[in-house]
């Protein structure tokens, strides 16, 4: 309903005869516009205030669009350059990465040159290798056909080893008894000797009874003494001569024992 009032309120476009006839006669009225006076204040009263705010919020607008058109284009503008940094950054990168990818991959043409070469090396190394492997088999199998005769020989000689081995322990047992035989006879050697010294002496003394007998000496009970010392010494020396045979006897026996034990490995 307002708007339809408003619509009325608007002034005419042309103005009535009345007013233009009321207008030409009143010089006063020639110096104003030919509108009616209420007309033009209620239009200046409706259209000015909504047309003010539009312009202050247009103003406020322009001033905030502008305001975020600049931060934006500040933002912008450092975006842009912190872009080409990093795009600068990333040619410098790209440059000696280039660089490292070239050198690597001389180095890798090269390590894989080494590899052909080292792999070609290896494969002559096998290639001589298996003939040689080739070759010990043919030897391994002479030596085996060449060996197949010889296992009853290996037989024998391990038997005959054993033999050997057990014949030694046993030599080695007798010569510790004969070492153990030959201690004794040297003691009954030196027993011997001490009793021939005594048969020295005793030939003196039996020298000493002749002379006396022949020069008449009456001392007969002293020479009686004599004469039983004398039996008793012969009698101690025949005794020591007994146990030396009976050691020599057992020493030659275990020396011809251990001489036929030696000459039985001999004969294998």
């Amino acid at each position: 309903m307002s708007e339809k009032d408003d619509l009325k309120d608007i002034p005419p476009l042309v103005p009535e005869r009345d007013d233009v006839a009321s207008h030409r006669s009143n010089k006063r009225a020639q110096s104003q516009e030919i509108v009616r006076p209420s007309y033009y204040t209620r239009k200046v009263e409706v259209s000015t205030w909504p047309v003010r705010i539009m312009l202050i919020l247009l103003t406020l607008g322009v001033v905030v669009g502008g305001y975020g058109a600049y931060y934006f284009y500040g933002e912008y503008q450092n975006t842009l350059r912190q872009s080409e940094l990093r795009i600068g950054d990333l040619e410098v990168r790209l440059a000696l990465a280039g660089e490292t990818a070239v050198e690597s991959d001389n180095d890798l043409m090269d390590n894989i040159n080494r590899t052909i070469e080292q792999y070609d090396l290896l494969w002559a190394n096998w290639r001589a290798n298996n003939r040689q492997f080739e070759e010990f088999q043919g030897e391994i199998a002479r030596l085996k056909m060449s060996n197949e005769g010889q296992d009853e020989t290996t037989a024998t000689n391990s038997q005959a080893i054993a033999s050997t081995s057990q014949s030694l322990m046993a030599n080695e047992t007798k010569i510790n008894s004969l070492s153990n035989e030959m201690d004794r006879l040297n003691l009954s050697l030196n027993s011997l000797n001490t009793s021939v010294d005594e048969l020295i002496v005793m030939r003196a003394d039996v020298e000493s009874i002749r002379q006396s007998l022949n020069s008449g000496d009456s001392t007969v009970l002293g020479l009686v003494g004599r004469l039983e010392y004398m039996e008793e010494s012969m009698e101690s020396v025949n005794a020591h001569r007994m146990q030396v045979n009976d050691l020599l006897s057992q020493l030659q026996g275990n020396i011809e024992a251990l001489q036929r034990a030696q000459s039985a490995p001999d004969s294998f």
